[in-house]
């Protein structure tokens, strides 16, 4: 099965968030957890024809969407039911917001996540499970132009992190020993992988082993593109210029 690709015009896709953006954020769809994630605006086109337009919360762990519509009614579909999606403007549980004071701000950045407007297609996909023939429909972030499409799975998992507190009292203004304070907060993990153009899915489980495999007749050109240009093998800008200039040595006209 053919993942699809570009089945809307980008321009009626745009217009629909633009429209999106005049809508309320619902109540009922405002609670966040470590495995879903809300935007607060979205457009879903169904299988069906149906466009769904409003803010929208990911469950990645079971590939489904919850679309809050303007008449505040929440509507559930699976990756089995959706053809493609856009969203932009994420939410981040409140946790998050430990993380982003004590990172670096490309960490920032990564975990608030683009504000541009983010395309999702649906794949048939084994869920990592290499030994097994069982596929099923699921959601990968579209990264780059093709034919071979760089993809990926976001997570939103809990960290904890400590720190020791030395200056403080108890009520009775003793000072004790220093002490560990555990913070649980939430960050990122993003999972890459390649998507052929017979739709086939190719994790990337070490990013830069697996592309140059996949890629062995540029796999030199691609060391010295991104030593060039450094561009990093773990990053989703590197890797969706690597694949990019991939596809191009891969185009005819280039020799």
């Amino acid at each position: 099965m053919k993942a699809v690709r570009w089945l809307i015009p980008v321009g009626c896709l745009l217009l629909g968030l633009t429209q999106g953006l005049l809508l309320p954020l619902a109540a009922g769809a405002q609670g966040t957890s470590s495995r879903a994630q809300l935007f607060r605006v979205g457009v879903v086109v169904l299988n069906s024809g149906d466009t769904l337009r409003g803010p929208v919360q990911l469950f990645l762990d079971r590939d489904a969407l919850a679309v809050t519509m303007p008449d505040s009614t929440v509507r559930t579909v699976s990756a089995v039911a959706v053809q493609t999606f856009a969203v932009r403007s994420p939410i981040l549980p409140r946790s998050a917001y430990y993380a982003l004071s004590r990172m670096g701000n490309d960490r920032a950045r990564r975990l608030r996540g683009p504000q541009r407007y983010r395309q999702f297609l649906v794949y048939r996909w084994n869920h990592d499970r290499p030994t097994s023939n069982f596929t099923s429909p699921a959601f990968f972030e579209r990264l780059n132009g093709g034919p071979v499409l760089l993809l990926r799975r976001r997570y939103l998992v809990e960290r904890t992190s400590s720190r020791t507190l030395d200056n403080y009292t108890t009520p009775a203004n003793r000072p004790t020993r220093p002490m560990q304070v555990l913070t649980t907060y939430t960050d990122v993990s993003d999972r890459y992988y390649l998507a052929t153009p017979a739709g086939a899915i190719v994790a990337l489980r070490r990013p830069k082993r697996d592309l140059l495999a996949y890629f062995p007749a540029q796999a030199q050109q691609l060391e010295a593109f991104a030593s060039q240009h450094k561009l990093s093998f773990d990053t989703e800008e590197g890797l969706a210029r690597l694949v990019d200039f991939a596809n191009l040595l891969n185009e005819p006209s280039v020799q």
